[in-house]
């Protein structure tokens, strides 16, 4: 039987939430109304990240883009209470023509409008540019480090000028081998940063290779130390796992996507080593970590602008959506966004890093984790309620027995929630799994059997209730409506159909999940229910 030991320390480090690049924030006017409400605003709620990083913060941002980012910010950010990390796509190209200071104060205009008008209160860092990026050339700052120094020195005065309560980041750097640019930026510019950043993606170890967690403890450890060393957090701003070779498809379009995109048969174990990225993050100390992305990027747009709202929609999304968007596949979200297909289903990921992120939240306190077996990787933190989460991942291929020893007084049994590589948990609605069992604590002690290549969740994160019922249904042609659920802890609905008035509610008979209060119906059926769903996954 594996040991597993999860400590209580006197002084443990705070935790900023494990979340996503959200780049539906400024793309949400390229979804139809279906795919919004069913797919990304349902998604959202349901898993609730309390910590994102979005391409945001543009010196030539136009008022349209601002506000349509804002009003996706009313629906999802402001209600989870979701801290943001905030970085343009690429900024310009610094050339002759450009003044540092103009440029500055721009972005500092537009943050004063986001923040003070729009109350995008939970705006928190901003980073000068993605990856330390420049117009078409990656990383020109990288070569031009007392040029980012110089961006950066004229944003924190800006910033300051108009009172915005904004923490610059550094460097946003990429891959291991330039995370000496953190070390640069501590040394030359840690007056004026906040905390620093940097991103990984794995291209060395696949999915099925083990070695993987120990590399990312290795290197997020060393950009953690350079950090602490100021007195400083680091955030790991960008993670996930990638093929080798992603850009030599011999395609005239750039393809962004991630490992099982090209691998599918990996999509499982693929999703449980996301897992193992995510609680080394964790593990090494670091403040905050955001996998890329939620969402797949939309399928590749013309950029051009027009007359109607939907050209204009398009033009913008093409211009304030990160560097290549109009040109290039990005596939690396948890949900797929195929309009000409109309594919919007779940991928695995969405079964472990959606509860990684509903789980590991912000203003959590981390648990030190041991065990006895090579197999094992876990990760542990409380919240200021007195609950804890615990995630546990078995690397063997055979069923194994572990014993958790919890140094954390349980009140009330753990909800289990279960993912196994090889019996994905696909559901065609996007959503997550539902818990199976509850475990007790017996004298600190937990007793559980892991599956072969699985993930379990464990936590006390969650309170028994009904929610309120849903009434007042109506059938009018193809469109079938209710009433809105005013349930304080609403989180969305759930609607069956059948043939049969005494029907029960179940997978089989769901037809859609959705944050609205009416859905069109692909086909008409003579019973319907509908059912809410609250945060923490109970149904009435």
């Amino acid at each position: 039987m594996s040991k597993i030991i999860i400590e209580k320390q006197r002084m443990r480090w705070l935790f900023g939430g494990i979340g996503f690049h959200n780049s539906e924030s400024t793309m949400s006017a390229l979804m139809n109304e279906e795919f919004m409400n069913e797919i990304a605003l349902k998604s959202f709620r349901e898993i609730s990240p309390t910590f994102s990083r979005v391409f945001a913060g543009y010196a030539d941002w136009t008022r349209e883009a601002m506000d349509s980012f804002a009003d996706y910010y009313d629906k999802t950010f402001r209600d989870a209470k979701t801290l943001l990390y905030i970085v343009p796509g690429r900024m310009p190209m610094p050339d002759e023509e450009f003044d540092i200071h103009e440029y500055a104060e721009k972005v500092a205009e537009n943050l004063d409008y986001l923040i003070n008008v729009r109350k995008c209160t939970k705006i928190r860092y901003y980073c000068a540019t993605n990856e330390l990026s420049c117009g078409n050339t990656y990383a020109y700052l990288a070569n031009h480090l007392d040029l980012l120094k110089e961006i950066h020195t004229e944003l924190y005065r800006a910033f300051r000028r108009h009172g915005l309560d904004i923490g610059l980041l550094a460097t946003d750097c990429s891959g291991v081998r330039n995370f000496g640019q953190i070390d640069w930026a501590t040394e030359n510019m840690d007056e004026i940063t906040e905390s620093y950043c940097a991103h990984l993606y794995n291209y060395d170890y696949p999915p099925s290779d083990p070695k993987g967690y120990d590399y990312y403890i290795e290197s997020f450890s060393k950009p953690v130390e350079a950090a602490r060393k100021k007195e400083k957090r680091f955030i790991l701003g960008e993670y996930g796992i990638n093929c080798p070779g992603k850009w030599d498809n011999g395609m005239p379009m750039g393809n962004d996507s991630a490992y099982p995109i090209d691998r599918p048969e990996e999509e499982g174990i693929y999703a449980l080593a996301l897992v193992e990225m995510s609680l080394a993050c964790i593990n090494s100390g670091c403040f905050a970590g955001c996998f890329w992305t939620m969402i797949d990027y939309p399928d590749p747009i013309i950029r051009e602008n027009g007359d109607s709202k939907e050209e204009k929609a398009i033009y913008d999304a093409s211009r304030f959506s990160g560097h290549g968007m109009s040109y290039r596949y990005n596939k690396n979200g948890l949900i797929k966004w195929c309009d000409d297909e109309s594919d919007y289903s779940s991928r695995a990921s969405l079964y472990t890093m959606g509860y990684m992120a509903k789980l590991f939240k912000k203003g959590s306190r981390v648990l030190k984790c041991s065990w006895d077996n090579e197999n094992i990787r876990c990760g542990a933190v409380t919240n200021a309620d007195g609950s804890v989460s615990i995630a546990i991942v078995n690397r063997g291929k055979d069923t194994d027995k572990a014993e958790i020893l919890l140094e954390h007084d349980c009140i009330k049994p753990l909800r289990k929630y279960v993912y196994e590589a090889n019996n994905i948990p696909y559901n065609d609605f996007c959503d997550l799994q539902a818990h199976s069992g509850k475990i007790s604590a017996k004298n600190g002690k937990i007793k559980i059997t892991l599956p072969p290549e699985s993930v379990i969740f464990l936590t006390t994160d969650y309170t028994d209730r009904k929610p309120s019922e849903i009434l007042s249904l109506k059938k009018k042609g193809k469109t079938l409506s209710w009433k809105k659920c005013e349930d304080a802890e609403h989180c969305y609905y759930r609607v069956f159909a059948s043939d049969k008035e005494d029907f029960i509610p179940s997978y089989e008979n769901q037809i859609a999940s959705t944050v609205a209060e009416c859905i069109t119906l692909k086909k008409i059926m003579p019973f319907y229910k509908v059912l809410s769903v609250d945060r923490w996954g109970n149904t009435r």
